[in-house]
């Protein structure tokens, strides 16, 4: 089964994207702390597919990204930005740094089921 981990510092988030993706044929994985993720992902946990927030406390979701490249593990994962930012110049900055996709807050749940089904190939 995949695992797509899940970065935000707020619980309200977490809570919506694990009622989107209960249904998923996911395992999911929760944090509220960017730098967390990445000390499981340098001790050795391999995730699918990573969705960020941008504007997090510590570690930002840009840092988060440029963290994530630089592991082996990590280097090629599919990252999506789930964020309420909607600046062309912080998307043009996403994708620079390697990220797959940016969807805004409030969003549809349809909308992030669609990404996460397309992003991992899974039948829709």
């Amino acid at each position: 089964m995949p695992l797509v981990i899940f970065v935000d510092d707020s619980e309200t988030a977490l809570a919506s994207t694990k009622m989107v993706t209960s249904s998923m044929p996911i395992e999911v994985k929760q944090y509220t702390e960017a730098q967390k993720a990445l000390a499981d992902i340098q001790a050795g946990m391999k995730p699918d597919l990573i969705i960020t927030d941008l504007n997090m406390p510590v570690m930002n979701g840009f840092e988060f990204l440029e963290a994530l490249r630089k592991e082996e593990a990590t280097k090629r994962t599919p990252t999506l930005m789930l964020t309420t930012e909607t600046k062309a110049e912080l998307k043009q900055q996403g994708k620079a740094l390697g990220l797959t996709g940016w969807i805004v807050k409030p969003f549809n749940p349809a909308q992030l089921k669609q990404a996460i089904t397309r992003v991992l190939r899974l039948p829709a």
